[in-house]
């Protein structure tokens, strides 16, 4: 009896010294330089929203489609049909333990492609496929170290578009949403994806990416019979300057790339879509805060390079809304 009341006192004992040094952790991290920003348009952040605090952020993704890429392609070709394309979302976060982060995306979709190359104009609209996310943050990046915070994120993605009404919501021609939706995945098809983050400060920069594997289960469906959708594989690099750190004023070039593989993990063959397709896109975005709990962001992709997949030019604007109960907004 005696053993086990040292050994519950000695557990007590290392719980309490593991919660002092993460709270000692936490506190170095909120003295480093970071200022209140909102960040990169196309990369999530690694670092977290304390536990409580709240932000809606709707953001509007956009897409002009001009070309189509051959098999590894730095040149498009004219595409047939011009294709405009807007989703629309919001995303709601909240912070839940200093070391996870709850998230969703609610999507619209809407698109257009005009008459060309003997084919006749076609549009769709509808609900899109909702999102929604764990953030996991496994390191915290510390002042005086270079590791950077280090996140694991499980994205579940729901084919609403396809529940929205007898017919669904018509996909946008290619199977996806404009580049930039995180993470892209294939539209009306239920996905899994699994990502790593890491984002690093160091004033007055801030570097930031993440690596993305999305999968969609077995006989799984798209406005048709049940199919197998091959693996895709996505990373994410943002480098930010900031020229005035008290009104989050900052630049950032971001880097996307996405790609279709041919296979996948399970080894079932792939029988929908095309057997692989990628793009890669580069974005100049600015950053700026309206106010101590408003900040927003703007940028304009265009794809730099790809293959059996289309060249497009993506503008998108995002403006967040923070909320703190405690009254003051703390920077991720």
């Amino acid at each position: 009896m005696g053993t086990s009341r040292w050994g519950i006192a000695a557990a007590a004992l290392l719980a309490a010294s593991g919660a002092r040094a993460d709270d000692d952790t936490l506190a170095r991290y909120r003295q480093m330089w970071n200022p209140f920003s909102a960040g990169p348009e196309l990369v999530s952040s690694a670092d977290l929203q304390p536990p409580g605090q709240f932000f809606a952020r709707p953001y509007l993704f956009s897409e002009v489609a001009y070309g189509q890429f051959g098999d590894l392609a730095l040149n498009a070709k004219a595409l047939g049909q011009t294709l405009v394309a807007l989703a629309p979302q919001v995303e709601l976060s909240v912070g839940i333990l200093n070391w996870l982060e709850f998230e969703m995306y609610v999507p619209e979709t809407s698109w257009w492609q005009l008459p060309g190359g003997g084919a006749p104009a076609a549009d769709g609209n509808g609900f899109g496929d909702v999102t929604g996310f764990l953030k996991w943050r496994f390191h915290l990046q510390q002042p005086d170290s270079w590791v950077p915070s280090l996140t694991e994120v499980v994205f579940v993605t729901l084919p609403t578009s396809t529940w929205a009404g007898p017919a669904g919501t018509p996909a946008i021609p290619g199977g996806f949403a404009p580049l930039g939706r995180l993470p892209a995945t294939h539209f009306g098809v239920p996905e899994l994806t699994e990502s790593i983050l890491f984002r690093k400060n160091f004033r007055p920069f801030r570097l930031s990416g993440g690596l993305y594997y999305s999968y969609s289960p077995p006989g799984s469906t798209a406005a048709g019979a049940p199919a197998d959708f091959g693996d895709i594989f996505q990373y994410r690099l943002a480098f930010e300057q900031f020229l005035d750190d008290a009104k989050g004023f900052a630049y950032a070039i971001e880097l996307v790339g996405l790609h279709g593989l041919p296979f996948r993990l399970d080894g079932a063959p792939v029988d929908a879509g095309r057997s692989s397709f990628g793009l890669l896109g580069i974005e100049p975005t600015v950053e700026y805060d309206f106010t101590d709990q408003i900040v927003a962001a703007a940028g304009v992709m265009v794809t730099a390079a790809g293959y059996n997949d289309v060249a497009a030019v993506y503008p998108n604007f995002s403006l967040y809304f923070y909320w703190n109960p405690r009254g003051h907004v703390i920077a991720r």
